[in-house]
């Protein structure tokens, strides 16, 4: 796979934050190196770091010394609005599960389960009153909510099932209905997507879903092979976003493009902006569920959003159907659709083309370098290579072209709505006039 220079904004923590695990969030630039546990073979790289999602992430910890955090994330971005920092627990965490906005369930090492209210997480982060002891026995190594009234965990290999019938439970009588799902259940982390559905890693660096039937039954699906034993915890808010820190600290985020299709092939991986580069020290994470919604997209701008200016696409180009945008030589490139590849080569040096399902063809000229395979179907904002200056060129730039039946469209107006982040015209509509405008 050919090298991915990491561009864009990425957020730097104050050494005094770090000293208390995380702070709120400052803006700076940073640079470094995409963790192995998110470089995989069929990896999409997010084209501008941004996911056609909305709503808030709401993610609570605990320190190793047994306080509280909260962290806000936006889901449209990757961006962290906040994080505070809370009161000491009195007990360090061993498994944390999300219940509510409000309302967290926590172990220890004893096998104690509490209940911890949260009376608010906007300035502050406090407690309503002191963690309320509602069970023992709970020698679950991991624990996670799926929003929909069933609490899951594992102990020694175990994955169990219970129904949670209050959304603050006061014992067993609120969560009972004890379910023995399987075993070989041997995870390094766990983490609910939706309604009875799970995402786990393993230390052999496999991506995992599970699904859990009404009859208790369950089936498995391998979303990725290899490449994410790095991620020592791993959350979601639903939506199809997934969170992932690593044993230094980074926080990556990823967008399953379509969750329910049992595929890892268009997971989005937003390596080039973290969440945070380091700082994420909290011993056990919690999301809370269902807050989180994504729509799926046809169509992703073809470049990092900061790559030019607007007026650098809104410019007058060819007088015929094609475009083209002087970046420099090794500026990530992506797919601007779902498509087959194949390579062109002549004048447009290194090319791509890019076809999709309804016959349109999408070329990119002048590649530096090609980072997929030609025959490999690749999805909206995958990585295809880097810009470059090779074939018939006066320059480094990326030439840009469509074409319909034989006919050369303009891309110019969907470029430019995929820039703007508005809905873009259909190819089919894009003049064959030219793009001299």
């Amino acid at each position: 796979m050919q090298t991915r220079r990491r561009r864009g904004a990425v957020r730097s923590l104050l050494a005094t934050a770090l000293a208390l695990g995380l702070a709120a969030v400052t803006t700076g630039t940073a640079q470094a190196a995409t963790p192995a546990a998110a470089r995989t073979a069929n990896a999409v790289t997010g084209a501008g770091a941004t996911a056609d999602c909305s709503g808030s992430v709401s993610v609570y910890g605990a320190l190793a010394d047994g306080r509280l955090t909260y962290s806000q994330i936006d889901p449209s971005n990757g961006d962290r609005v906040k994080t505070l920092v809370g009161p000491d627990l009195g007990f360090v965490p061993k498994a944390l599960a999300t219940l509510n906005f409000n309302t967290v369930l926590a172990t220890d090492s004893a096998g104690t389960l509490y209940r911890i209210d949260i009376r608010t997480n906007n300035l502050s982060l406090a407690l309503l009153n002191a963690p309320v002891a509602i069970g023992t026995g709970w020698t679950h190594d991991k624990l996670t909510y799926d929003g929909h009234g069933h609490l899951y965990g594992t102990a020694g290999g175990v994955l169990l099932q219970y129904l949670v019938s209050q959304p603050k439970p006061a014992g067993s009588q609120h969560i009972g209905q004890r379910v023995e799902i399987g075993t070989g259940f041997v995870l390094k982390t766990l983490t609910a997507t939706g309604d009875d559905r799970l995402l786990a890693n393993t230390s052999d660096g496999r991506l995992l879903e599970y699904r859990i039937d009404g009859a208790g039954g369950w089936s498995s699906r391998l979303l990725a092979a290899a490449n994410w034993s790095g991620f020592d915890r791993l959350v979601s808010p639903g939506g199809g976003l997934y969170y992932g820190v690593t044993a230094a600290g980074g926080m990556y985020w990823y967008q399953d493009v379509n969750p329910t299709d049992g595929s890892g092939a268009d997971i989005v991986y937003h390596n080039d902006d973290p969440v945070d580069l380091s700082g994420w020290t909290q011993t056990v994470l919690s999301a809370e569920p269902e807050t989180a919604t994504c729509a799926g997209r046809d169509f992703a701008y073809v470049l990092p959003a900061g790559a030019v200016p607007r007026t650098e696409l809104d410019d007058p180009h060819h007088d015929y159907a094609a475009i083209d945008i002087q970046v420099p030589v090794g500026t990530p490139v992506y797919a601007i659709t779902r498509g087959t590849v194949g390579y062109i080569d002549g004048g447009f040096g290194n090319g791509i083309t890019l076809t999709g399902s309804d016959g349109t063809t999408y070329i990119y000229g002048h590649l530096d370098s090609r980072g997929v395979a030609a025959g490999s179907t690749v999805s909206p904002g995958q990585y295809l290579g880097e810009s470059g200056n090779t074939g018939q060129s006066t320059g480094p730039h990326l030439h840009v072209e469509i074409r319909i039946g034989g006919v050369k469209h303009c891309p110019q107006p969907l470029l430019l709505a995929l820039y703007d982040g508005t809905t873009p015209p259909a190819p089919n509509t894009l003049p064959t006039s030219g793009c001299s405008y």
